[in-house]
């Protein structure tokens, strides 16, 4: 089993949004769990992050605010560029 080193913090707030969102297999998914069971400022981060999500996803649904079209985005940049 892999185990974090003195870079516990930095790993783990490298793989908070993944976590979140359930994308990490089970192996980084446990470090991270753990992580955050014995690391009090991490797990107030994560809780941050979490209420963020929360929050923009009820504005979107409530309000009716809508994400930007990624692709649109890009192809504008890009046609920008040239």
């Amino acid at each position: 089993m892999l185990e974090m080193t003195s870079t516990d913090c930095i790993k783990s707030l490298e793989l908070l949004s993944d976590f979140r969102d359930d994308a990490l297999d089970e192996t980084l998914r446990a470090l991270v769990h753990t992580h955050l069971a014995k690391c009090l400022p991490c797990m107030g981060i994560f809780r941050d992050l979490d209420a963020i999500v929360v929050a923009a996803t009820v504005l979107r649904i409530e309000e009716g605010h809508t994400f930007p079209d990624e692709d649109a985005l890009w192809q504008r940049m890009n046609i920008g560029i040239h």
